[in-house]
């Protein structure tokens, strides 16, 4: 239901190396190279570092950001591709990225970038062989009815209850009446569609730190 309880901002991936090509060696310029993060490491274009991977509980990124390693510059946005990534020479910096497989792919760069990622994670594990349900939680708020309710259908339809039918209409108004708070919360706030072709500093096209056009 977009509960902002399930997004996690500002988790950084810190010193993401240059890509490698198999031909022409490592920050060399090859437009045949892409790399990747995924829950298994940096794929750089030749090998995988273990030690840059997805946070475990990533479902799927919503924005990702990058700077230059090293530097305590402000982070510059990165473009979502939506058709796949450009074939194009690699420059200082990653400028676009797309979510493919699990994975986020780049074309990469030619110097060590960090990156910055808001993203929606998964719920935590809630069942266990210990599972104490004096301090277990769910981190959404007012939902101890929907809860409440959906549990009860499934004691319902178990016990093959004649008030199945109640209790499910129930569960579904209590469901409606969280996506309805949801909704109201996010009519509060103004969105704005970000324009074509928009990313980094410059607008219409123009990159982010070192390409041609950028700040």
């Amino acid at each position: 239901m977009g509960q902002p309880t399930l997004i996690k901002d500002n988790i950084l991936i810190l010193g993401v190396t240059p890509m490698d090509s198999p031909t022409y060696g490592l920050g060399s310029e090859d437009p045949a190279v892409q790399v990747n993060i995924g829950f298994g490491g940096y794929f750089d274009g030749t090998q995988i570092n273990a030690s840059l991977a997805l946070p475990d509980d990533v479902i799927y990124p919503e924005r990702v950001w990058e700077r230059p390693s090293g530097t305590n510059n402000p982070f510059i946005p990165m473009c979502q591709s939506t058709f796949g990534l450009s074939s194009r020479p690699q420059y200082p910096a990653m400028k676009e990225w797309e979510w493919r497989g699990d994975a986020i792919w780049m074309v990469g760069a030619t110097q060590s970038v960090d990156l910055r990622l808001r993203y929606y994670a998964n719920f935590p594990t809630f069942f266990s062989q210990t599972l104490d349900f004096d301090t277990t939680f769910v981190p959404i708020m007012d939902s101890l009815d929907a809860i409440a309710y959906k549990t009860a259908v499934k004691y319902a339809t178990m016990l093959g209850s004649p008030g199945l039918a109640d209790v499910k209409t129930d569960a579904k108004e209590q469901m409606f009446q969280l996506k309805n708070a949801n909704t109201r919360r996010m009519q509060s706030e103004n969105y704005q569609r970000i324009p074509y072709g928009h990313y980094g500093n410059g607008v219409n096209n123009q990159g982010g730190f070192g390409y041609p056009g950028g700040q």
